[in-house]
């Protein structure tokens, strides 16, 4: 009974229209030739980590929309960080073998981590994934405007008039 109850009505908001101000999303945005610069760079602090993944005694740990960290674990008491990969847009990751995949932008990346204090960078396959349109929050946000670049991530504002809302 309860759940008919609710069915009645919808759970998301209509959005407002005509001139208003209110908190949202906006996409930031990077030019093809940033989205492409991976680095392998020494270690540093993780911000926003997400995925984690452990390989023998490395654990491979995404910080969203920045890249991979590289932590040494073999001393779970004293883990040492190892690298960071840069990595623009980076959400995701998998690894197979000796290989970890990942999410650069649009496009998928392939690093040899068979030697994880010396990860090389493989293979890029071009858009792989389509350009992320929303953010992965509901309310209002900037519509994206594919003439400014690639998004890579969403971040807060103060947004004047939205015309997008999911």
């Amino acid at each position: 009974m309860i759940a008919m109850l609710f069915g009645c009505f919808p759970l998301v908001e209509e959005p407002l229209r005509g001139d208003f101000q209110t908190e949202g999303y906006k996409p930031v945005y990077v030019s093809a030739e940033e989205i492409e610069k991976i680095q392998i760079q020494g270690p540093k602090a993780m911000e926003n980590p997400g995925k984690i993944y452990i390989r023998g005694q490395y654990l491979f740990v995404n910080d969203r929309f920045e890249g991979i960290h590289i932590v040494d674990n073999g001393n779970p008491s004293q883990p040492n960080k190892i690298a960071f990969i840069q990595i623009p847009g980076n959400v995701d990751m998998a690894v197979k073998g000796n290989y970890l995949y990942a999410d650069n932008g649009t496009d998928l990346i392939v690093l040899d981590i068979s030697q994880p204090q010396a990860v090389k960078i493989g293979k890029r396959i071009d858009n792989a994934f389509p350009q992320q349109k929303f953010p992965p929050f509901r309310g209002y946000f900037e519509c994206v405007d594919d003439s400014r670049g690639t998004v890579i991530a969403w971040e807060r504002a103060t947004l004047n008039s939205p015309q997008c809302f999911r």
